[in-house]
């Protein structure tokens, strides 16, 4: 039975001292507003008003890539109006303390240290392993101390949207022993390997990694007649974002086809072509190298049809301007034109990773229209992108459905507010789950327990102490004229790609 405070001092004084208690219903039943939380570090009941659960996120609200922070943040902000309308978490209101990090590492480590109200251990080394590592170029170490949870540190911090800017702020998160969750990211570094050692117990991941929608993406070029490594080429930002792409991309052919042959480059065994985070400026140097490969293939294929599968792991400025480029190039009427017939010999499919800006993407290759000396060939002929969330314009699963009734006619729905609303929805249910007093060590313990909550995200299996991944599916969408996606394939780990058609 939980203390209730029990004393035999009857003094006027003694009965308004503070009931300790377990879990939530020690303080009464659900109508009498309190509820169960730390105060002065003993769990203690306080009115629920006073116990507000605020949740931070680290995301580009401005900028180059301002659309994928600000569709994730509005997602996770669904959920959470969605929930506050419901009473919140027994009363508990939820509130996200955003900060603008403008898809900058710098920035990210900046404001994952304001929102966990950092305190540092002089020393005393480092608790995780990768605190005090270099993990992203040139960057610095985290820290050569050990980092600890301030007094005004968030809950937890949730939907942080990047790889390079992840690669900064979950070691804070990490360090310091703060829940980190449904980051907008696939990558394996940090967040799926073994680099943050034992810490590894705070990091949730929701959506399916890179690694395997670099297989799904494998699988549909090779559906398509893709099986040479030399007609698969990779377009990748120059940071962790892109290596994480590529190296998934590499691993995904050797599962499929098989080993590269004798004497391939080790390093880089499939043709690649890197632009600058946050540059779209370096994008047309890639252009002039892509063209001259792709002349080349042409040219050794003596003849005939060559298909060559190009995987983008990018965001959504360099990628328009990339595909467009090569469009325009491949109907150019040039001396090359003439020899090697590129409009005819040449077909390109393009495969864009989630992380993209699928919606914008879209908007910009349609805006675009009609590709100039091509006929009738559009931008959006032939793009694809692998999304972790099932497609929002015609799926009916609960989570899709939930969310379009939240965006309601204020919002433009897209799959980035959408991947921040199922993370959020997640997260919530473990939340919900909890009792007792919210803290990082006990909602990991929770966390672990989740089970699959019948969402409709596909393949989900939960989340376990061994598993701390949701889901395992992805969805290739291809756009079409109109902006709107056609849905492609369905893949799953474990399973056999499924062509809608």
């Amino acid at each position: 039975m939980a203390s209730v405070g029990c004393s035999t001092d009857f003094s006027p004084a003694a009965a308004y001292l503070p009931r300790t208690c377990h879990v939530d219903a020690d303080c009464g039943d659900s109508t009498a507003g309190m509820v169960c939380e730390l105060q002065n570090a003993q769990p203690t009941c306080m009115s629920a008003s006073d116990a507000t659960l605020i949740i931070g996120e680290s995301a580009p609200l401005s900028g180059t890539n301002q659309a994928l922070g600000t569709a994730m943040n509005l997602g996770i902000n669904l959920a959470f109006k969605e929930q506050n309308a419901a009473g919140g978490v027994r009363g508990r209101m939820l509130q996200l303390d955003v900060r603008d990090d403008v898809y900058q590492p710098d920035n990210a480590e900046i404001a994952a240290r304001s929102l966990v109200d950092v305190v540092e251990i002089k020393d005393k080394p480092p608790t995780c392993p990768s605190t005090s590592t270099t993990l992203t170029g040139n960057a610095v170490a985290i820290s050569t101390d050990a980092l600890a949870r301030g007094p005004k540190a968030v809950l937890a911090l949730l939907g942080n949207v990047g790889t390079p800017t992840t690669m900064r702020s979950a070691p804070i998160a990490l360090e310091t022993g703060t829940v980190f969750f449904g980051a907008f990211t696939g990558a394996a570094t940090l967040l799926r390997d073994a680099t943050a050692g034992p810490c590894a117990r705070f990091i949730f991941n929701v959506r399916a990694s890179y690694a395997e929608e670099a297989q799904a993406t494998m699988e549909y070029f090779q559906n398509r007649g893709v099986t040479d490594f030399n007609k698969l080429m990779s377009f990748d930002q120059n940071d962790s974002f892109g290596q994480s792409g590529y190296d998934g991309l590499v691993a995904a052919y050797k599962s499929t086809i098989g080993p590269f042959p004798p004497g391939t480059d080790s390093s880089n065994p499939i043709y690649r072509q890197r632009y600058d985070r946050n540059s779209d400026t370096s994008v047309p140097a890639m252009l002039s190298a892509t063209e001259d490969h792709l002349n080349t293939l042409l040219a050794n294929a003596s003849g005939g049809m060559v298909t060559v599968g190009i995987m983008m792991t990018d965001t959504y400025g360099a990628a328009s301007q990339f595909i467009e480029g090569l469009r325009q190039w491949q109907y150019l009427n040039d001396d090359k034109q003439t020899l090697l017939h590129r409009a005819t010999n040449l077909q390109l499919l393009f495969s864009n990773i989630s992380f993209v800006g699928a919606d914008a993407l879209a908007d910009r290759l349609k805006t675009a229209g009609v590709v100039p000396l091509s006929g009738n060939a559009r931008y959006t002929d032939k793009v694809v992108i692998s999304q972790v969330v099932p497609n929002y314009q015609n799926d009916t699963s609960e989570a899709v459905v939930s969310y379009l009734k939240q965006i309601g006619t204020a919002n433009t729905p897209s799959f980035t507010s959408l991947e921040g609303y199922i993370a959020a929805r997640v997260f919530i249910a473990g939340l919900l789950l909890h009792d007792g007093p919210f803290t990082a060590d006990s909602l990991v313990s929770t966390f672990e327990t989740l089970p699959d909550l019948g969402l409709g995200i596909g393949a989900t299996m939960g989340f376990t102490p061994d598993i701390h991944q949701y889901s395992n599916s992805v969805w290739g969408t291809e756009i079409q004229p109109d902006g709107t996606f056609k849905n492609l394939y369905f893949w799953s780990k474990g399973s056999p790609i499924q062509f809608y058609e």
